[in-house]
């Protein structure tokens, strides 16, 4: 018998709860979030789709916490089944699953995003390498789900890449540094495939590693609570 996916589902009394919980979260295990760049300008009649590397168990957190500051969309998350299936209270902030190497199961996921898209207002974010992999290792390693959502999907789009690298710099707690300054508009017909997008996004990540090597400032997202050593010490 083959198990229905789990689907988002949005709840508001689960925003109010979660909000709070993440941005303390990311407040006490961070010592900043920072943006480098500007978003680019984007198209409140078209429905977006976030592709972020995926190499730290954040990202998911860092997504949600992105959108609710910067972006102000209707979130769906595609993550792994297994983990949603432990946390299900994530689904109610947007979360759906996916299982790997069941192919009946996938299709469904793959429907289920591209009928997300059919919503002007929606933002879907997917991690096209599938797992966690270092953001240093090439080739990237994505899979070819996108391709699938878009022909599925029969509607323009924007397509935003997300560069996220976690440093360890002047705190001893990391920083995560976010960059995300090219949107492209298009549908199945105009994609220009995997490889392409994969390298977007290691231009990307080398703009990203430029910017947090030349220490640029960026724009605070998110500040750390002061550690606890530092308010004793101050006193």
């Amino acid at each position: 018998m083959t198990v229905a996916m789990i689907a988002a589902r949005h709840e508001q009394w689960a925003e109010w709860i979660f909000f709070p919980y993440v941005r303390r979260l990311l407040r006490g295990h961070f010592h900043a979030l920072r943006l480098l760049g500007e978003i680019p300008e984007l198209d409140p009649t078209r429905p977006l789709i976030l592709v972020p590397n995926h190499g730290t168990w954040w990202d998911g957190f860092f997504v949600y916490i992105l959108n609710r500051l910067l972006l102000r969309r209707k979130l769906f998350l595609m993550m792994l089944d297994e983990q949603l299936s432990r946390y299900r209270f994530f689904s109610r902030v947007g979360a759906f699953g996916i299982r790997p190497g069941l192919p009946r199961s996938v299709a469904e996921t793959l429907r289920y995003s591209a009928a997300v898209l059919r919503e002007p207002g929606n933002a879907l974010c997917l991690f096209p390498q599938g797992v966690l992999r270092y953001h240093a290792l090439r080739p990237l390693g994505y899979q070819r789900g996108l391709e699938r959502i878009l022909r599925l999907c029969g509607t323009k789009v924007q397509l935003m890449p997300l560069g996220i690298r976690c440093e360890l710099l002047q705190d001893q707690r990391p920083e995560a540094f976010f960059l995300a300054d090219r949107c492209h508009t298009m549908d199945a017909a105009g994609f220009a495939g995997i490889p392409w997008l994969e390298n977007e996004a290691q231009g990307l990540l080398e703009r990203l590693e430029a910017g947090i090597r030349n220490r640029e400032p960026g724009r605070i997202l998110l500040e750390g609570k002061t550690p606890l050593d530092e308010r004793w010490g101050g006193r």
